[in-house]
């Protein structure tokens, strides 16, 4: 594992919340569901979309990068939490938090309730507990 590997999960976190969220705002604005089109044949030129195809469109767009997404996070959280459990407690937390869950560095430091700079030297230790192996 590198820290390549645990950025690329943070990434992948934040991806599948993105698209939750895009996915609510989606559903939120949706009207009501008529005039559907559910032929194969492609559209013609000029030909015009109604709003519920576009919604369904989107959502399906939406619900098949999540699933994308979710199959590449589940791969890399299930590596970094592997190498998590030679870490202590406290340490393992603290990764967790910032590259599975994805939290922001204000966050982390609320929910373990510590300070910056002892986030910060908690992360150095975890990171070289961890790479040096």
């Amino acid at each position: 594992m590198t820290i390549d590997d645990l950025k690329n999960c943070r990434k992948a976190t934040i991806a599948r919340a993105n698209i939750i969220r895009r996915i609510h705002d989606l559903k939120e604005s949706a009207c009501s569901v008529s005039g559907i089109r559910y032929g194969n044949e492609p559209r013609s030129r000029g030909e015009p979309v109604s709003k519920q195809q576009r919604y369904v469109e989107a959502l399906e767009e939406l619900s098949n990068a999540y699933e994308e997404t979710t199959a590449n996070w589940a791969r890399q959280a299930a590596a970094i939490e592997c190498a998590i459990r030679s870490l202590p407690p406290d340490l393992g937390e603290l990764i967790r938090l910032r590259y599975v869950d994805g939290l922001k560095w204000e966050n982390v430091n609320e929910t373990l309730y510590i300070s910056e700079p002892t986030s910060k030297r908690m992360h150095r230790k975890a990171m070289h507990m961890l790479f040096e192996k």
